[in-house]
């Protein structure tokens, strides 16, 4: 099936995003420890360390929000569903898909606005370095179109096993 399909090529986007995810974690940690290395032996820290970090924490957080939804590690609240006949827990699964659907497709049109905004006007966060503060704000729109499109094919998949189970 050509959703099948889809969402498995979607996956890959999704772990590679995660990867990112990790590897600027990574480069935070591994830039604040020099920092703090260079700042106590050699009284020299590094220029806007904690600008960069406050720049990068977004990448952090919003890239691998379609990813966890895909490994189902997002917190699910599944008491009453577990309760009712399979059919019905997939009205439910229609309904918060398409509700969250709706939700993180305005969430990214308002953050695209925002970045576009910044990356339009070239604004520069204050600090010892120029550091465009455009390039933080671009992560939101991102990784919140992603985990958009996410819930549309959970959406779909949710309406497919619906077709399937009315057979």
């Amino acid at each position: 099936m050509i959703i099948d399909n889809i969402n498995i090529s979607f996956q890959k986007i999704e772990k590679i995003l995660t990867e990112i995810s990790w590897a600027v974690c990574l480069a935070l940690m591994l830039t604040l420890v020099i920092d703090i290395l260079l700042r106590f032996f050699l009284n020299m820290p590094l220029p806007a360390s904690w600008e960069i970090c406050e720049l990068f924490m977004p990448f952090i957080v919003f890239f691998p929000l379609a990813y966890t939804s895909t490994i189902n590690a997002h917190v699910l609240v599944s008491l009453i569903k577990r309760r009712v006949p399979v059919k019905v827990q997939i009205k439910f699964a229609i309904f918060s898909s398409s509700i969250s659907f709706v939700m993180c497709a305005l969430v990214t049109y308002w953050s695209f606005l925002r970045f576009w905004e910044s990356f339009l006007i070239g604004e520069e966060m204050m600090a010892m370095i120029k550091l465009p503060w455009w390039l933080g704000k671009m992560a939101m729109p991102i990784g919140m179109g992603l985990f958009s499109i996410r819930y549309f094919i959970q959406l779909t998949l949710n309406l497919s096993h619906s077709n399937h189970s009315l057979d």
